[in-house]
């Protein structure tokens, strides 16, 4: 009775063993994986020098996404030749990772802290380029600022960002809407406001 039990009890755990492999095994051929292209750039967190060409941002931490006029793959692969001749040429950019599948780039760039890097994210998609710049070292920000077109926030990010599209020779994809925008600084702002006149005064 012993012997038959134990053999009973042998051949179930064998079983056991068989279909719960196969059930992993199936289980694994069956898991999501992550499609060519998909995104990575991720929003900017709270309370860091960082912007984002993520829809999501705030205005103080957006910015706009580049534009491409050529298919992504081929931007991607020019995009990674001029990066790698700038680093040849001893400018500061340093590629750190690239993903030809996703054609996702991720460099790194001198920050604003002394000794301290901004990460540059870039990622190829149709139309455009998103990107993200962020820094390791996070500064308050200044008061104000007085520069034409500036928006007071992570404004050192934003140049970042502004010369990886000139080095790139890729324009923002906002460039001609913003042509005949006027800019303001608020603390100089002399346009009329209706009914704040003097002569409206009673």
């Amino acid at each position: 009775m012993l012997l038959v039990g134990a053999r009973a009890i042998a051949a179930a755990q064998a079983t056991a063993t068989i279909v719960g492999t196969l059930l992993v095994a199936d289980t694994a051929e069956h898991l999501p994986t992550a499609p060519s292209g998909a995104a990575r750039i991720e929003s900017c967190k709270p309370n860091s020098n960082c912007v984002s060409s993520n829809y999501r941002e705030p205005p103080n931490r957006y910015v706009s996404p580049f534009k491409i006029v050529n298919e992504p793959d081929v931007a991607f692969q020019r995009a990674v030749r001029d990066l790698k001749k700038g680093g040849e040429d001893g400018g500061d950019a340093t590629i750190t990772e690239i993903v030809p599948r996703d054609r996702y780039v991720h460099l790194t760039v001198p920050g604003t802290a002394p000794a301290s890097v901004d990460d540059i994210e870039l990622q190829f998609a149709e139309g455009v380029v998103n990107v993200r710049c962020e820094a390791r070292v996070t500064l308050p920000p200044p008061p104000f600022c007085v520069k034409k077109n500036c928006i007071n926030g992570n404004m050192d990010q934003r140049s970042r960002v502004e010369r990886m599209g000139l080095l790139l020779g890729l324009p923002t994809s906002d460039a001609e809407a913003m042509q005949g925008a006027k800019w303001t600084p608020i603390f100089f702002n002399s346009d009329r406001v209706p009914g704040f006149d003097d002569d409206d005064m009673i």
